[in-house]
C-alpha cells in the first residue's frame, strides 16, 4: 500500500535556472570524488571521466532528457533531486536533501505514480549521503553493482601455497573457444532477464561482443587470459581485462567452464588477475556484477572489493482507490 508520513510535508518544484551552473559545478566534484576517483585511481583521469559523464547528462547549456527539482519542506529549501525516465522506471540519478529519507521516498513515490512509473531505480554513488540514506530504507532490491579493489594495499589474504589457477595469454584457438561459450552464456542471461526469443538474445549477445572486441584477441586496450588449473595444467576458463591508463583496469568477464565452478578457481583467477595488474603498476581494479548473482557479489566482497556505484529498485505501489462519502 502507498505510505505516508504524518507531520512531514514535502514538494518538488522546478530547480531555479539561476542556480544551475553552480549545481553543475558541484555535480562534477561529486562525480569526480565519489564515482570516478575510486574507479580511475588517478585524479586527472577521474576529472576527465566526470566531465564527460556530466556533459552528457547535464550540458552547460541546460538539461535535456533529465529533470532537476528543488525539494521544499515546511521551512523552505530542503535540497534537490535529479531524475530521469527509462521506460516504466523513474531513475534517481542523484540527490542531496536534509529531509528524512522516508519522507523523500514517499515524495518520489508520489512523483512516480503521477508519471505512471511502476518502479523507482536509485542509481547511486555509494558515498553520497542522501542516496545512502534512501538505500537504507528496507525494501530496495539490488539490480547491479560496480565495485573496486584497491591494489596498492597488496594481496588481501596471506597465502601459504600457490594459487590454484594461473593466467596465461590466450591463443587464437582458446580465444575462439572462449568467445563461443561466452556469447552463448550471455545470450541465455539476456533471454532470462529480458524475456526475448533465443534468436534475438543471441544476436544481441554477438553484437555486444563484436562492439567490445572489434579486433578480437588483438582489440586495443583489452587483455584476454586463459585461466589454467595449476595442478592439471588444463585450461578451465578465461579472464578478460581492460587496461584503463594510467592507473586502472576493469574486469569484463571471469568465465569458468561449468565443470570447473564451485571449487575455488574463480576466487583464485580474480586474485591472480589482481596480481597481474599490480605487477604492471596499476592501482585499482574494477568490475560490475548483477544483483541476482549473490555468489559473485559475496566472492568479490570477501576479496576486498567495495561498492562504488549501484542501482537499486523500489516497486511503486498503486494509489489507493478514490472513494466518496457514504
Amino acid at each position: 500500500m502507498p505510505r505516508s508520513l504524518p507531520g512531514v510535508t514535502l514538494q518538488l518544484l522546478p530547480f531555479p535556472a539561476a542556480d544551475y551552473a553552480a549545481w553543475r559545478t558541484a555535480q562534477l566534484a561529486r562525480r569526480r570524488r565519489w564515482q570516478f576517483g575510486p574507479l580511475c585511481g588517478d585524479e586527472e583521469a577521474a576529472a576527465v571521466q566526470a566531465r564527460t559523464a556530466v556533459d552528457e547528462l547535464a550540458p552547460a547549456e541546460g538539461l535535456s532528457g533529465t529533470k532537476l527539482h528543488r525539494v521544499l519542506d515546511d521551512d523552505g529549501d530542503a535540497g534537490w533531486v535529479w531524475l530521469s525516465r527509462q521506460e516504466s522506471d523513474l531513475l534517481v540519478l542523484d540527490a542531496e536533501a536534509t529531509c528524512p529519507a522516508d519522507a523523500l521516498l514517499v515524495l518520489l513515490e508520489s512523483h512516480a505514480r503521477a508519471g505512471d512509473a511502476t518502479a523507482i531505480v536509485l542509481d547511486r554513488m555509494a558515498a553520497a549521503p542522501t542516496t545512502a540514506a534512501l538505500a537504507a530504507v528496507p525494501g530496495f532490491t539490488t539490480v547491479s553493482q560496480t565495485m573496486v579493489l584497491d591494489l596498492s594495499a597488496g594481496p588481501g589474504e596471506a597465502r601459504g601455497e600457490p594459487e590454484a589457477a594461473v593466467l596465461r595469454p590466450m591463443t587464437e584457438t582458446s580465444f575462439d573457444a572462449y568467445l563461443d561459450a561466452a556469447i552463448d552464456e550471455y545470450a541465455r542471461e539476456i533471454r532470462s532477464t529480458d524475456h526475448v526469443a533465443w534468436s534475438e538474445a543471441l544476436d544481441h549477445s554477438r553484437k555486444d561482443y563484436e562492439d567490445l572486441l572489434p579486433q578480437g584477441l588483438r582489440s586495443a586496450g583489452h587483455v584476454l587470459l586463459d585461466v589454467v588449473e595449476r595442478s592439471t595444467q588444463v585450461t578451465v576458463g578465461a579472464l578478460w581485462l581492460e587496461v584503463r591508463p594510467p592507473s586502472a583496469a576493469f574486469v569484463y568477464d571471469v568465465y569458468l567452464h561449468p565443470g570447473a565452478r564451485g571449487v575455488g578457481l574463480g576466487r583464485s583467477a580474480v586474485r591472480a588477475g589482481a596480481e597481474w595488474c599490480r605487477q604492471r603498476g596499476l592501482s585499482v581494479l574494477g568490475l560490475s556484477v548483477l544483483g541476482h548473482n549473490t555468489a559473485a557479489r559475496a566472492l568479490y566482497d570477501s576479496l576486498g572489493f567495495v561498492v562504488v556505484v549501484e542501482a537499486l529498485r523500489w516497486p511503486v505501489p498503486p494509489a489507493p482507490p478514490v472513494t466518496g462519502p457514504r
